[in-house]
């Protein structure tokens, strides 16, 4: 028996539509995400810049620290505009557009980054048993294993 032509026709369209509907799903949540971790990134720019700014304000308002903290949360803060006034696609573009013409520099950037995050990801599990510092070596001290027992 022989499936007529017109219904694989209309098999292979509703084929083609459910993978473009899906397509257009995933690119939607994607979309979505990273503007959301823009957004988280951006309210942690500017943290970082009133903390510089708040550090500023400890030392006298004309010596030198005091300058390089202002001069250091006004960079901060134009940073912090610069990612929420731009699109999350044309950030992607000036990413990849940096890393053709910096691959060295990128991969680098990229691995301290990691690094970073892992090391602040770390930093901040609340629910860490009292033996974790036992074995972490980013802890400042290693204990014996006597001690461990």
């Amino acid at each position: 028996m022989t499936i007529p032509t017109n219904h694989l026709k209309t098999a292979k369209n509703r084929a083609t539509d459910m993978a473009n509907d899906a397509k257009d799903q995933v690119a939607a949540s994607v979309r979505e995400q990273a503007e959301t971790a823009r957004d988280h990134t951006v309210e942690t720019v500017e943290n970082a810049a009133h903390a510089a700014e708040a550090a500023g304000q400890e030392f006298d308002s004309d010596s030198l620290q005091a300058a390089a903290l202002e001069q250091l949360g006004a960079q901060i803060n134009s940073v912090a505009a610069g990612l929420r006034n731009k699109p999350v696609d044309e950030m992607v573009d000036d990413v990849a557009v940096f890393a053709r013409k910096n691959p060295i520099l990128f991969l680098g950037g990229a691995a301290l980054i990691g690094f970073a995050a892992a090391r602040f990801l770390k930093s901040g599990e609340s629910t860490r048993n009292a033996n974790d510092d036992e074995t972490d070596p980013w802890s400042g001290h290693l204990q014996t294993s006597e001690a461990s027992q």
